[in-house]
């Protein structure tokens, strides 16, 4: 209860009968209400001994783009000087020491101050001064004091409390949708295969809390799909594709962070469908026509090795020629002596004159041989040797026409002169 000209203090207190009698001179007789009581109104000087008193430390909570700050505990200071009401000698002090005048915050660059709701019961609030953003900042610690109405007691006017520490984080709006970090994807398959992951996209979100900073699920927006992307961004097919169905594939991707939110802009998937791939040589023919005489020449100028994207540890290489058919080149090693009499439609006469060793034909052993095909033998003359065909083998005259054929390839003598038959009398 204050005085009405703003007095430090007044006393509430029964009236004795000895009081009732005499005349008030501190101040004034009065009434409680609804009691009848008689009271008197005196004047005393109260001294301001307590300081207020708060909590230790102080935990809040504002929501970015507001200005309320939750507090626990509620900030109220106390001070030991505050009256003590309804006492059962109905004594009541009202004094000025024991209200709360004020909060002060101490800090650098602090957006919050503190209000005095109540000063009788040391109520108050803090709030925010500017607009708070907490992907900017997240949250704030600075110290707050109370001061009471009164006088301390080096005279001073207000007598603060020690300082509290306020503990302040600043709570997320979901104000950003998701952002993918590239423009399109891009990939290739194989036809016929199933995959695990063919390609993941990533967006990101610039909120600051968890939960609407994270990115918690894909879409593929594209009806009719054989893909699908799981909660981390990686798309697969959900069906074996075909290149002859479809070269490539465009989809709309799309993204929500966990509250809910849509990225702003979808973005673009492009997979490519590649045949199927063999690996092996490719870009060579089976087939190479040389002309005697015109030089060397590359067997496969354009030959390439297919992989498949495989790796390779090592190559090796084994490349065989042969001849083409008797009727369109030089394949002696591939057909028999009596092969070749067919099919050049020799006469049932033709002798042969190096025919394999034998008990029956004995002249041609001792010849260097190269293997041939089909138990036929190529004899090698270097030009120090020759063999003797024995009499009668041949019953033709040398003096009537005949013919002798002949496969035979050049050794390594120039253009020597060589002898391929000859009739001598010498022994």
């Amino acid at each position: 209860m204050r005085s009405a000209d703003g007095d430090p203090a007044l006393q509430l207190h029964e009236a004795t009968d000895e009081e009732t009698e005499a005349p008030c001179n501190w101040a004034a007789w009065s009434f409680l209400p609804l009691t009848g009581t008689q009271v008197c109104l005196m004047q005393d000087h109260v001294t301001n001994k307590h300081k207020p008193w708060l909590e230790p430390t102080y935990h809040g909570i504002v929501t970015e783009n507001d200005d309320a700050v939750l507090l626990d505990p509620p900030l109220i200071a106390l001070d030991k000087d505050a009256p003590l009401r309804f006492a059962e000698s109905f004594e009541v002090t009202v004094t000025k020491e024991g209200e709360i005048c004020g909060f002060k915050i101490h800090g650098q660059n602090v957006p919050f101050d503190a209000v005095v709701v109540d000063k009788s019961t040391g109520e108050g609030i803090i709030r925010s001064k500017e607009k708070l953003d907490c992907e900017l900042q997240k949250d704030y610690t600075f110290t707050i004091q109370a001061y009471d109405c009164g006088k301390g007691p080096s005279g001073a006017a207000f007598f603060p409390s020690s300082r509290a520490t306020v503990h302040i984080q600043v709570s997320d709006v979901n104000e950003y949708a998701p952002v993918f970090k590239e423009k399109s994807y891009k990939a290739t398959v194989v036809e016929g295969k199933q995959y695990e992951s063919i390609v993941r996209v990533e967006a990101v979100d610039a909120d600051c809390s968890p939960q609407f900073s994270q990115i918690c699920s894909y879409e593929i927006v594209t009806p009719d799909a054989p893909f699908t992307v799981d909660k981390d961004g990686y798309i697969k097919n959900t069906e074996k594709l075909n290149y002859g169905k479809e070269h490539q594939y465009k989809l709309t991707v799309t993204a929500y962070d966990c509250g809910k939110k849509r990225a702003t802009e979808d973005v673009l998937v492009k997979i490519s469908v590649k045949p199927t791939c063999t690996p092996g040589w490719q870009g060579w023919s089976s087939r190479v026509e040389y002309e005697p005489g015109t030089g060397a020449l590359a067997l496969f100028p354009d030959i390439r090795l297919e992989t498949c994207d495989e790796s390779v540890a090592s190559v090796q290489v084994t490349v065989e020629l042969e001849t083409s058919h008797i009727g369109k080149g030089c394949d002696r090693d591939t057909y028999s002596e009596k092969s070749l009499h067919r099919l050049c439609g020799a006469a049932s006469g033709t002798a042969e004159l190096l025919p394999s060793p034998s008990s029956s034909a004995n002249w041609t052993v001792g010849l260097p041989t190269d293997n041939g095909h089909d138990s036929d033998q190529v004899f090698e003359f270097n030009g120090t040797q020759a063999v003797r065909v024995p009499d009668g083998l041949v019953s033709v005259s040398p003096k009537e026409p005949f013919t002798i054929s002949v496969w035979m390839r050049h050794g390594p003598f120039g253009r020597k002169k060589e002898t391929i038959l000859c009739s001598s009398d010498r022994t």
